[in-house]
């Protein structure tokens, strides 16, 4: 039996470009892929970082707990995420 890995989108609200190019390079420190662009409900900076993950409670609380941080760090905010399933 194969481990499932699933594909983990999170969503960071960042107040500028420049915040978003902060956290992103914190996220690529950290093993994430990132796109940023301008949130379509006004000023914000939308950051969507991605990752491979096996499907494991404990390690995806510990990733939104990383996820919130980065965000605070640079004036901006986490707001959850979405999981898309792989077949194995």
């Amino acid at each position: 039996m194969g481990t499932k890995t699933r594909a983990v989108s999170h969503f960071l609200y960042v107040p500028d470009r420049a915040a978003a190019e902060r956290a992103g390079r914190a996220l690529a420190r950290a093993g994430f892929r990132s796109e940023a662009g301008p949130a379509s409900d006004g000023d914000d900076w939308l950051l969507v970082a991605t990752h491979e993950a096996v499907a494991d409670r404990d390690r995806g609380v510990a990733t939104q707990e990383a996820m919130r941080e980065i965000a605070l760090a640079v004036g901006g905010q986490y707001n959850g995420y979405e999981v898309r399933e792989r077949r194995g």
